[in-house]
């Protein structure tokens, strides 16, 4: 009646328990902070839940004779038969009750995305409450595990360097992991983030690549990142890179904090100019409704959760615990002086005021990163593209298309669904 191949760790706590990392019920699952799949049979019922962004992926394809089958990974649906164009995905923020006779499933939502960002809270105000709900997950995740590695992502923007500020305070055994490209020179990234290092008493791990290793980690980052997307694919490889390394030197695990996600909840995304041509374009929304569709956009891809899992590696993302409040500032957002509340003065000066580079060039005017290179040895958007495709066995591009629509992957077929809770 159920199989389940669901490799990804959850991590999740209830505001007035401990973290967990195991037992997400229907019941519970509204009141949780955190990410997490899971799935259980009770008699011939069987219920699958997802957390509210989707940050754990959850899909799910009915077999004619060994009912639900239900994966983190869609290699693993389609390694067990499972056709791509059969995956369908449980919707974040929801419980469901499949129906393998039917082939369908009762959707209830315990919470939903607002149409539109944006509120008449202070910035100010905002930032304190993002600060807390920062301060108690960590606090959570030390007391679960004390002894466990604490590694960063450390970019040198301003998003990881916040991060590292508070990972510092609360795991000062942290090490800090920065990508750079080539063998003769730090990126500006890289020389920044080795700044933030050092002002925080942190010390760094670098790690650099050249060309012939973003092609070698190329296959990986298509198939544990779950995209072909140029964008996801490209940030897939530097966390290829940096997983490898950590896991490295922790093959038993450990606990990978990023600084990911706030690029979607304040829409803090610009398109690259490479070559005369524009990569990484957006769609053209207003600013309030483009933060709510990138939001919702997180369920599809794993260019995070999925790399890191795959090295044996818990990733945490601090800034999901507080989605709420960070969806709530006022429009025009004015992200230097939130993150100036948010950063408690523990970052050097000029951190938070550098010009923002993506971690797939790591320089505003350099022919180097993740995207010249895989450019110019030929690897564009329709061979990632073919990439995917190839993966995971799928057909024709038409069949991609039909199962991933406007960035999410296909839900149950014919769902009833209730209201929210």
């Amino acid at each position: 009646m159920l199989e389940s191949h669901l490799p990804v760790g959850n991590v999740y706590w209830h505001p007035e328990g401990s973290a967990q990392f195991e037992g997400v019920t229907p019941d519970a699952a509204a009141g949780l902070v955190g990410r997490f799949a899971a799935v259980q049979q009770d008699g011939g019922r069987v219920t699958a839940i997802r957390d509210r962004l989707g940050l754990n992926k959850l899909y799910v394809g009915f077999h004619a004779d060994r009912g639900v089958i239900a994966a983190n990974y869609l290699r693993d649906l389609v390694a067990e038969g499972i056709a791509f164009t059969d995956t369908y995905a449980i919707p974040a923020g929801s419980i469901v009750t499949l129906d393998p006779d039917r082939r369908a499933g009762t959707v209830r939502r315990f919470a939903t995305l607002p149409a539109r960002a944006g509120s008449t809270r202070s910035v100010c105000s905002l930032a304190g409450k993002v600060g807390e709900l920062i301060d108690q997950g960590m606090s959570h995740l030390k007391a679960a595990h004390p002894g466990t590695p604490v590694a960063v992502c450390l970019s040198g923007g301003a998003d990881s360097s916040v991060i590292a500020a508070y990972t510092r305070q609360h795991f000062p055994h942290a090490v800090a992991y920065s990508y750079s490209f080539g063998d003769d020179r730090l990126s500006q990234d890289a020389a920044a983030a080795q700044r933030v290092a050092a002002h925080l008493g942190m010390p760094l791990q670098l790690v650099r690549a050249v060309r012939q290793d973003l092609l070698d980690t190329l296959p990986s980052a298509v198939l544990n990142g779950q995209d072909w997307r140029d964008f996801n694919v490209h940030a897939a490889i530097v966390n290829e890179l940096l997983a490898a390394a950590i896991a490295n030197d922790h093959p038993h695990g450990a606990l990978v904090f990023t600084g990911d996600l706030m690029n979607e909840f304040l829409a803090d995304y610009t398109p690259v100019t490479y070559a005369d041509t524009l990569y990484y374009r957006l769609p053209n929304l207003p600013p309030d409704r483009l933060r709510i569709h990138l939001t919702r956009g997180i369920q599809t891809g794993d260019r995070e959760v999925g790399v890191f899992a795959a090295h044996g590696l818990t990733v945490v993302q601090p800034y999901s615990w507080a989605t709420t409040e960070l969806l709530a500032l006022p429009e025009p957002v004015s992200k230097p002086r939130f993150m100036a509340h948010l950063a408690r003065r523990k970052l050097p000066s000029g951190t938070l005021g550098r010009p923002k580079v993506r971690a797939q060039i790591g320089d505003l005017h350099a022919d180097t990163g993740v995207l010249p290179q895989l450019l110019q040895a030929g690897i564009t958007q329709d061979h990632l593209q073919d990439r995917f495709q190839d993966a995971l066995s799928i057909a024709a591009p038409a069949d991609l298309h039909r199962t991933v629509r406007g960035g999410i992957h296909q839900p149950l077929p014919h769902t009833p669904t209730e209201g929210t809770s």
